[in-house]
């Protein structure tokens, strides 16, 4: 059986790429929504660099995605650790390269892979990250007092 917070960072993934790839739906929690917006501004924001991250020619093979997903958040965290701006890029990350892959035409099970691969590594990789960090809770808190203070919410910096 998952734990809440696997069941709740399923949610949230699956929440976003659906967002991401033209669903309709409300957010399911204000969570949902605050990582809804969050993703939106940095990849906004970074659309460049998301987008050539995600090019044709930088595309992994037909079934490697999870596997090219993972590789790049070991990559990421290797580069400086993590933080709940790095977990963000890697949802903004898996999200668009999941609108690469349908625009390739690659069957929904290998978004749907890719979807379980961020999932695994975040809350099973990453659990007792996410945990001493506070969980989604703190990630929608700090999200909300960040854009109060700052009224800049793209703005995320190393603290979230």
């Amino acid at each position: 059986m998952p734990s809440e917070l696997a069941a709740e960072t399923a949610q949230l993934v699956d929440d976003y790429l659906q967002h991401h790839l033209g669903g309709s739906a409300l957010p399911a929690t204000r969570t949902a929504q605050t990582l809804r917006r969050v993703a939106d501004e940095l990849g906004s924001r970074e659309q460049p660099f998301f987008r050539s991250a995600c090019s044709p020619a930088a595309l992994p093979e037909p079934g490697g995605a999870a596997a090219h997903l993972s590789r790049v958040a070991a990559q990421m965290e290797a580069d400086g650790g993590l933080n709940w701006g790095r977990v963000v890029a890697l949802v903004v990350f898996t999200g668009t390269l999941a609108a690469a892959l349908a625009e390739r035409g690659a069957p929904r099970d290998e978004v749907a892979a890719l979807a379980q691969a961020l999932v695994a590594y975040l809350a099973g990789e990453k659990r007792e990250w996410l945990e001493a960090h506070g969980g989604w809770e703190v990630f929608n808190f700090l999200a909300i007092q960040r854009a109060e203070w700052e009224d800049k919410p793209e703005d995320l910096g190393d603290d979230i």
